[in-house]
């Protein structure tokens, strides 16, 4: 045989054995991590989110040990009957179920609702939301859960993009070639089990998620909001590519009743235009506390022209216009307010455009307009959140009712009829049969979270009585109770 000819052969073998390789890890729906598709991060030490574990003789699959402080606490069996149906739920602290944890969150509610609606299969719904985690994150986690035959993935984040400080690396090219490969599995598998030994000094974030109280500049907060909309796309094509729906949920904020963590004028502002601000700001505030809201419209709109970097003054001119109208300003004027905040906790409104840009690769639910229409003058504020973006227990159950709706409408469930009346009588005997303990628990999570942990005192207090009124003797909120009265 020719040298050419065994070349040939020899190339074709590769080829086959590549391609036998690669449609088993398909066929296995092997999806390994992240192997250069992300241009923005990367993780040292990356470790597995699920794990194997046993209980009682059976396989089951639960949250890393490692990672679990971050999720409550998660185990389902590996083994899938024909009649299960398995939905995973990603997201933060909103999706986690904070401040009741996972039996108050609308994963939840919505197994409930699935379990009075649809009796002819057994429903797992997987609550893998995890405390303070971004989108780049969750990505990570939904990569994982890929391996677990999901039959339906829902997704929402967006609260979190500016919690921790980010390292990014310059961007560089990569060749056509490095593309095309980087779709591949056998690829990704290859340069994941490089990287754990190779991986780079600087990660993109530490592995425990802290506060972090900083003003982003506008290159970073450029790079944030563009490493967000690169993670729902991948989430998005990733569905495609698996063949799983996905449900991307926008994340609505209060915006009416909680005004910018922090405000800060603009650099290049002088002593006198200071001063001049001041001036309005004074006049503004004493026309707001006597209630006369369209006379302090001019005065907080001299204070946007002298700094048009101010969160506060855009937030204070909402709750002017939401009194004097027109209402639609006013909610501009709130939107405003929350892309400014200097202290960045909640999901910008770019974000949520983005979700709906993404209704041709996934399926879109629009839970800002849903809570829109659930509020006063079409403002969201404490009648559906506690505090700045964790749902009430009530809105948790508006949030599955809308998920089984918009499953109804687009025939991946069928609903009888009544379904609305069923699940309402469901939901509101799950909510009334809940142990006094259990709120004031609930309560004091948000007491600490937020008397303590965002110096937020007033509301920590408020929060802190009902769980007292429910729980006297907690042993928890006395103990915090000693702690906000020092501050």
């Amino acid at each position: 045989m020719t040298r050419w000819r065994k070349n040939l052969i020899a190339v074709l073998f590769g080829v086959l054995v590549i391609t036998l390789v690669e449609l088993g890890l398909s066929a296995a729906k092997f999806n390994p991590p992240a192997c250069g598709l992300d241009p923005y991060a990367s993780f040292k030490g990356e470790v597995p989110f699920l794990v194997e574990t046993e209980s009682d003789g059976q396989r089951m699959a639960s949250i890393n040990p490692a990672l679990a402080r971050h999720f409550n606490p998660v185990s389902f069996p590996l083994r899938k009957t024909a009649a299960t149906r398995r939905i995973f739920v990603l997201g933060g602290s909103d999706v986690l179920g904070l401040p009741f944890l996972d039996q108050g969150s609308f994963s939840r509610f919505l197994a409930l609702g699935l379990q009075a609606l649809d009796q002819s299969r057994e429903y797992q719904v997987v609550n893998l939301g995890g405390f303070g985690y971004a989108s780049y994150r969750v990505e990570r986690v939904f990569r994982d859960a890929l391996n677990f035959q999901p039959d339906l993935i829902i997704v929402m984040t967006g609260h979190n993009e500016f919690l921790e400080k980010r390292e990014y690396p310059a961007p560089g090219k990569r060749s056509p070639l490095q593309e095309k490969l980087s779709r591949l599995k056998i690829y990704c598998a290859l340069k994941s089990a490089l990287f754990k030994l190779h991986a780079p000094e600087r990660p993109l974030a530490s592995r425990d998620v802290k506060w972090e109280r900083f003003t982003l500049e506008p290159e970073m907060r450029g790079k944030i909001i563009g490493h967000y909309r690169f993670n729902l796309a991948e989430m998005a094509r990733l569905g495609q590519e698996a063949k799983v729906p996905v449900l991307l949920l926008t994340s609505p904020s209060n915006l009416k009743d909680f005004p910018p963590f922090h405000s800060q004028h603009r650099r290049d502002m002088t002593p006198a235009e200071l001063a001049q601000w001041e001036k309005y700001e004074k006049q503004a505030r004493e026309l707001l506390s006597a209630g006369k809201f369209a006379e302090a419209v001019p005065a907080l709109q001299q204070q946007i022209i002298l700094d048009p970097e101010y969160a506060r003054s855009y937030y204070d001119l909402g709750l002017a216009l939401l009194q004097a109208g027109p209402e639609q300003d006013a909610i501009y004027a709130f939107e405003i307010a929350l892309a400014k905040d200097a202290w960045q906790v909640r999901a910008l409104p770019e974000f949520n455009a983005f979700i709906l840009s993404l209704e041709d690769q996934a399926k879109v639910l629009d839970l800002g307009a849903i809570f829109e229409a659930a509020s006063p003058q079409g403002v969201p504020g404490r009648n559906l959140f506690y505090d700045h973006c964790h749902p009430r227990l009530q809105t948790q159950a508006l949030i599955a009712k809308e998920i089984l709706r918009k499953l109804a409408q687009d025939n991946i469930l069928s609903l009888p009829r009544d379904w609305e009346k069923i699940y309402d009588h469901a939901a509101d005997n799950y909510i009334d049969s809940m142990p006094r303990p259990v709120l004031a628990q609930a309560y004091w999570r948000l007491a600490l979270e937020i008397g303590v942990n965002m110096r937020l005192e007033d509301l920590g207090r408020e929060y802190l009585r009902l769980g007292l009124a429910l729980d006297p003797e907690n042993p928890n909120l006395k103990e915090l109770a000693k702690k906000l009265d020092r501050r």
